[in-house]
């Protein structure tokens, strides 16, 4: 087994993978990359910034900030947004599509996280800043979404948006235990 396999392996653990991915194929109609729309994922701002961000440590930073978007629409915490102008008009949607954006956007950054990981190895400086970030940015989520109130009908979305952090969080900080 080489170094990079058990780095992927840390990053995205098979069973808790498979796991995760059942509550979010419903996301695959969400619209994930299209313009906005009530409950769509991202807007074209965010698109954008998507793709200025090439390097994996500041594509981690765009992703963790959509992220606390959503986080910020579920509490309802306008004053929270980044400039407009910068990002777009706020995330809107139900409080499951919010969720499922959420999660859907984790699920994105590990995929990232995963392919720069197998290009430029575990060792690489901007690999390990992106998932210093990223443990510390979801810890915080995590306290967020476990805090949320949510409907009867909404706890499955945050269930798998729980279950996603929790993974990102596992593995960010696997790969990171690791010496460079």
């Amino acid at each position: 087994m080489t170094a990079q396999s058990a780095m992927m392996r840390a990053l995205r653990p098979r069973k808790l993978h498979l796991l995760a991915a059942l509550p979010l194929l419903a996301l695959a109609a969400s619209g994930f990359g299209a313009p906005q729309r009530r409950g769509d994922t991202l807007n074209e701002q965010e698109v954008a910034r998507i793709r200025e961000a090439q390097e994996i440590d500041r594509r981690a930073d765009v992703f963790l900030k959509l992220a606390a978007r959503r986080l910020d629409a579920l509490e309802s915490r306008p004053d929270q947004q980044p400039k407009r102008e910068e990002w777009g008009d706020p995330p809107s949607g139900t409080p499951r599509q919010l969720l499922m954006a959420y999660a859907r956007i984790l699920e994105e950054l590990a995929d990232k996280i995963d392919a720069a990981a197998e290009a430029n190895g575990e060792n690489d400086p901007k690999l390990r800043k992106a998932l210093a970030r990223i443990r510390h940015d979801v810890e915080s989520h995590l306290t967020r979404l476990e805090r949320l109130s949510v409907s009867d009908e909404d706890l499955a979305p945050r269930r798998a948006a729980l279950q996603m952090a929790r993974m990102l969080l596992d593995g960010a900080s696997n790969a990171l235990s690791k010496s460079p």
